[in-house]
């Protein structure tokens, strides 16, 4: 092979490698979970409730007419529509491809409440280690959030641990990330075009 054939066909490798590994980022990912807030006297209940107030036929008997409209809603259908939906505001607000699996809800809300099942491919967790590994600002949140305390039991201790496990490290990142784009994040999920779905 002449050396200009040799170099044209080293060309063609690698790009084919480059390609390959474009798919294979693709195809690595990892589930984590978000910590949304819930749907617990949460800012989401409130935005449930509030699309729920068209449909109720208020007058004298308006405590039964909500408590059997309430009844009647598929409340798990609903919350896992506006969790799908929840997530796909965060991708338009963060540019990310995060992909929805399921809601996590607690057996009791005394300690804890829902959160959502995500995946991430491996380009976009690598986007924003390359934002937030370096900061400053999420380094402290991290060291400060990860410590033990009253009522709290850390077993990833400081921002060198955390970032040891991919899922740990992704969830506190995402707990930073929507305390900085809360307002954004609240501007849109106001928005949302979710569905309030009945039981059968």
């Amino acid at each position: 092979m002449s050396n200009k054939a040799q170099f044209f066909h080293n060309v063609k490798k690698a790009k084919r490698q480059r390609n390959f590994k474009k798919i294979e980022d693709l195809n690595n990912k990892t589930k984590f979970l978000i910590n949304f807030g819930g749907f617990y006297d949460s800012i989401h209940s409130d935005i449930i409730d509030y699309r729920l107030e068209p449909n109720l036929e208020w007058g004298d008997e308006e405590t039964e007419n909500q408590e059997s409209y309430d009844f009647n809603i598929n409340w798990k259908a609903t919350h896992n529509d506006y969790s799908k939906n929840y997530i796909e505001e965060l991708n338009a607000v963060l540019e990310l491809n995060l992909k929805f699996i399921k809601i996590n809800s607690p057996k009791f809300y005394n300690f804890e409440t829902d959160k959502i099942e995500v995946e991430i491919n491996e380009n976009d967790f690598n986007k924003l280690k390359d934002t937030y590994l370096n900061s400053r600002e999420f380094i402290d949140y991290v060291n400060e959030s990860s410590k033990s305390r009253d009522g709290f039991t850390s077993f990833y201790n400081g921002f060198n641990e955390v970032i040891k496990v991919d899922e740990i490290f992704l969830q506190y990142m995402f707990d930073y990330i929507l305390k900085e784009y809360s307002d954004d994040i609240e501007n849109y999920i106001h928005e949302m075009d979710f569905e309030i779905i009945e039981n059968n």
